[in-house]
């Protein structure tokens, strides 16, 4: 995974929802990026599972809550792809590394 790779990425996983342009929207993207951080940061397969489970439950709050719609699969598609790909890295890294 290139440098590049993690920036678009992590770009992609930023934008994945769709916040209202109002303080409500900003102060709930503000905490999706810490997120999105939480998930490129992480360090072992646990830590990052605990990070995509955050990451679902904060979406499915945002969704229950009517800020953000059930419909976008595609939100949905990015955001697992991308946790995903986090994970086969980080476990290519492990396997190299002989943990």
């Amino acid at each position: 995974m290139s440098t590049a790779t993690v920036h678009n990425d992590f770009n992609t996983l930023i934008n994945a929802p769709k916040f209202s342009d109002d303080p409500v929207g900003r102060r709930q993207m503000k905490r999706w990026q810490l997120i999105a951080e939480d998930i490129y940061k992480s360090t072992s397969t646990e830590a990052l599972l605990e990070a995509r489970d955050r990451a679902e439950g904060y979406i499915h709050g945002l969704v229950d809550a009517g800020h953000l719609t059930t419909r976008d699969s595609d939100r949905d598609y990015l955001i697992l792809s991308i946790v995903q790909r986090r994970r086969e890295f980080l476990q290519k890294l492990l396997n190299e590394f002989g943990y």
